[in-house]
């Protein structure tokens, strides 16, 4: 038993001195040597980025010259010098003739100014339907006594005033849907003196 103790104790001590070996071949860095061949390339380096840190400070505090890119619209189109603003076209579409009892109000068939002639049965003057048809000028015609189709007397110091409304509501074409145009209401007014 001793001799097998002492085999075993002497492997030890042969591992333990490999193993010391071992350690004693890797140095422990020493932070706080500085060899004086080593330090020398960190010293350029440090020098370089702070020159470096320098220009790039006084870069900074130079004022800026930034200035608005150009405009990529197109600039705007001045008109011609000889100008001329159009002014509306008055067209006589209603008129209106009043007299001592009754009311005529004479409609163009292109009312609304788009070359389609409406139908006699689109318009209406209150609830009255036009009395004639002028197939020749396109007209259509209303008359109405002053107190019928659902006309309001409004009284003023100087005047009576009979308020007729003419009423234009278009059909629907066929199962489309498709309405013509949008439908329109004028007011159509006789004044008579007090």
């Amino acid at each position: 038993m001793g001799s097998s103790q002492l085999i075993v104790f002497g492997f030890v001590l042969t591992c333990g001195r490999i193993i010391d070996a071992r350690f004693l071949s890797i140095r422990t860095p020493n932070y706080w040597e500085v060899e004086p061949a080593a330090a020398e390339p960190e010293r350029k380096n440090s020098r370089l980025s702070v020159e470096q840190a320098l220009r790039l400070q006084i870069e900074q505090t130079q004022p800026l010259s930034w200035r608005f890119p150009e405009d990529p619209v197109d600039p705007v189109i001045t008109p011609p010098d000889k100008f001329e603003l159009r002014q509306p076209v008055t067209t006589n579409r209603v008129a209106v003739r009043c007299g001592e009892n009754k009311l005529q109000v004479e409609v163009s068939q292109d009312l609304l100014g788009l070359g389609m002639l409406i139908k006699p049965e689109e318009i209406m003057l209150g609830g009255c339907s036009a009395t004639d048809v002028d197939n020749l000028s396109h007209v259509l015609v209303f008359e109405s006594e002053l107190h019928g189709c659902g006309s309001t007397l409004v009284m003023t110091e100087n005047a009576f005033i009979y308020a007729f409304t003419l009423v234009y509501n278009p059909k629907v074409l066929s199962r489309s849907g498709i309405i013509r145009s949008q439908s329109a209401v004028i007011g159509v007014e006789c004044h008579y003196p007090r």
